[in-house]
Parts: structure tokens; C-alpha cells; sequence
């Protein structure tokens, strides 16, 4: 009789074993989805109004990719998600393409309106199953079996949570409602599957404080970041040859006068950038420590870029005009700052984080 070896032998038995705790986390989906409705539509409008303080749909992306990345690491991947895995990345950038178009171009599809929040509704549900089906799969994996783990400090949490949720629906605080998911995600995972499990997912349930509206951020932060970015920027124009008066986070070139709002600020690419970064870099690097510098670089990266784009302005008006420096290249410019910083950030890691140099142990 042939031998067959442990790991074909644990599949097999994965295979023709019924996932009966599936059921119970697709009802758990479900009723998270719905109970948190409202606080959805009020992230969803935020996102719409005040896009320069969260990422919006960007986050279920790269949230993804840091699931595949942890279940393909720990081996965790059945053949079916394998082959499935890399489709369901595509089809959330679809449904985040179609976010976006209905928010940029309403005007011009009237449907994209409600395609958009259907697009922003299933993106969102999805996100949720993702991280609640990974721990499934993780526990599996390393039990080989599906045998419930509960933990009284997940259910402390997962309690808790829900206590939060309801004290902010009565009291109109969506941003605590939003807190609470993000908190009772992580404590059910926790009470399934156990600490063992869920620890390994640490970073993608991080990832998810990204989806949270921070606009209140900007008095503490935005505002000073833009005063830094008009100043230096001045400055860069003034090295290149430009007469440019500046008060505060007002400057001219000649009659033309600009200023640096909170939509200028950088504050919007300081977010979404960091969370690319940190995402980068737990995908890339295999040690904390050379995630956590190569996370934290994106932070003057995105600062750096939004500077140069500043000063692009000024030298784009000073030869074509204000009204191709502010319509055109500033509001299209976006896309390639973008892909200048990702582009450092993969600079990064192969000039520096993957030098011989650079590779001491345990670091």
C-alpha cells in the first residue's frame, strides 16, 4: 500500500471535511455588516466630503494583500483560495475603481451614484469575511483539525465592543461606532480561533485604522505640515530662480497668488502613503525591524513629494499660466506623486534593504 505523506494527507482530509464553522462565521458576517450599517454609510459620505484624511476604499486593497501575504507565509493557503486569491484582489480594485468613479464623475453617469455605494457596500462585506475567513484558515492549518478555541479575553473584547457600538448609535458617534468594528473584528477572531492565531493577523486588522475618517487631525497636524510645505516649497522655487513673496501658507509669483489649503496640506498622501508603505513593507521585509524603518520612510517620502509637486506649481505657473498650473498639472498631478513615492520605496528596498551591506543578522 503506497505511503501517502502527512501534508497530502492533512488536504485530503481538509477537503472531505465539511467546514462547519464557516456557516457560523458567515452569520457572523452578516450580522456584523448589518449592525454596522449606519456607521458604513456615515464613513462612506465622510470619504466622499473629506477624502484628504482617509485612504476610503484603498484600505480593503491592501488589506488583502496583507492577508494573502500572511496565509501564503504560514502555508495556510488552500488550493482553492490559491487560484482564487489573486481575483479577488483584482475584483477589490474593480469595485474600488468604480468607488472612485462615482465619486469623481457622478455628474456625468448618473447611475455611477448608486454603483459606487453598492461597489463601497460589497467591498467593505468582503473585507470583513476576508479577516474572519483567514483565521479560520490559520487555526486549521495549525491544528489540522476545526476544533473552536474559545478565550475569555476575546469575548471580554468582542463584548465590549459591542456595548461601544450601541452607547455610540444612541449617543450619534459613528467614529466610535467605526472604533468598536474595527475592536469586535478582532476580538471574535480572537475568541474563535485563539491568541495563537489571531496574533499572526496583527497587522492586517492595523491596517483597518486607516478606513477611519481622521479630519480632526488637521488642527494638530495639517495645519502645521502645511505651513512646512508652503515654506519649503517657496524656498525650492526661489533656489530654481523665482521671485516668490509668501505670507504664512500664502505665495505669489508676480500678480499670480496661490494658496496652500487643507486639500494641499500632503496630509491626504501622508495617510494614504503610509499605509502603502507599511503594507510594503511587511510584504518585503522578513524582519520587524526592517519593516518598521522601511514603513516609517513613507512618512518624509510623502511629505518630500508633496513638496516637489508645490513647487512644480509655482514653476508650471510661471511659464504656462495659473490656470494650467492650478487646473491641469495640480489637479492631475496626484497620480504621479503616487507613483514617484512608490517608486523611492522600491528604490529603498533593493538599494538599500537588500544590500549585502545592509543584511546583519536578526535586524
Amino acid at each position: 500500500m503506497d505511503s501517502v505523506s502527512p501534508v497530502r494527507e492533512s488536504r485530503i482530509i481538509t477537503r472531505g471535511m465539511p467546514d462547519r464553522h464557516l456557516y457560523l462565521l458567515v452569520g457572523a458576517c452578516v450580522l456584523t455588516v448589518v449592525s454596522f450599517y449606519a456607521p458604513f454609510l456615515w464613513m462612506l459620505n465622510q470619504w466622499f466630503v473629506v477624502e484628504e484624511y482617509s485612504p476610503g476604499p484603498v484600505v480593503p486593497i491592501l488589506c488583502g494583500i496583507a492577508l494573502w501575504h500572511t496565509l501564503k507565509k504560514r502555508k495556510s493557503l488552500p488550493e482553492i483560495s490559491r487560484r482564487t486569491g489573486r481575483l479577488w484582489i483584482a475584483g477589490a480594485i474593480l469595485l474600488a475603481g468604480i468607488v472612485y468613479v462615482g465619486k469623481e464623475h457622478s455628474r456625468l453617469l448618473p447611475a455611477a451614484g448608486f454603483f459606487s455605494f453598492a461597489s463601497y457596500s460589497v467591498l467593505f462585506s468582503a473585507m470583513t469575511f476576508a479577516l474572519l475567513y483567514s483565521g479560520f484558515l490559520l487555526e486549521r492549518a495549525a491544528s489540522g483539525n476545526h476544533g473552536r478555541r474559545a478565550e475569555p479575553l476575546g469575548l471580554a473584547l468582542l463584548l465590549l465592543s459591542l456595548a461601544v457600538h450601541f452607547l455610540a448609535l444612541r449617543g450619534d458617534f459613528p467614529r466610535a461606532s467605526i472604533a468598536a468594528y474595527l475592536t469586535l473584528l478582532f476580538g471574535m477572531s480572537w475568541y474563535l480561533h485563539g491568541w495563537r492565531t489571531v496574533r499572526r493577523l496583527l497587522f492586517p486588522y492595523a491596517l483597518l485604522v486607516f478606513i477611519v475618517p481622521l479630519e480632526f487631525i488637521d488642527e494638530i497636524v495639517g495645519v502645521p505640515l502645511r505651513l512646512m510645505a508652503t515654506d519649503v516649497a517657496v524656498f525650492l522655487m526661489r533656489v530654481v530662480g523665482l521671485t516668490v513673496k509668501q505670507t504664512g501658507n500664502w505665495f505669489a509669483i508676480g500678480s499670480m497668488q496661490f494658496a496652500v489649503d487643507a486639500p494641499c496640506s500632503g496630509l491626504k498622501s501622508l495617510i494614504a502613503l503610509t499605509a502603502l508603505g507599511a503594507t510594503f513593507a511587511y510584504v518585503t521585509q522578513p524582519t520587524f525591524l526592517k519593516k518598521l524603518l522601511l514603513g516609517a520612510s513613507a512618512v518624509p517620502i510623502a511629505i518630500f513629494t508633496n513638496i516637489i509637486r508645490l513647487a512644480c506649481v509655482g514653476v508650471s505657473a510661471r511659464f504656462f499660466g495659473k490656470n494650467f498650473a492650478v487646473k491641469v498639472f495640480h489637479d492631475h498631478a496626484a497620480i504621479f506623486l503616487y507613483i514617484f513615492a512608490i517608486l523611492i520605496l522600491i528604490s529603498l528596498d533593493k538599494r538599500v534593504f537588500q544590500a549585502k551591506w545592509f543584511k546583519v543578522k536578526n535586524f
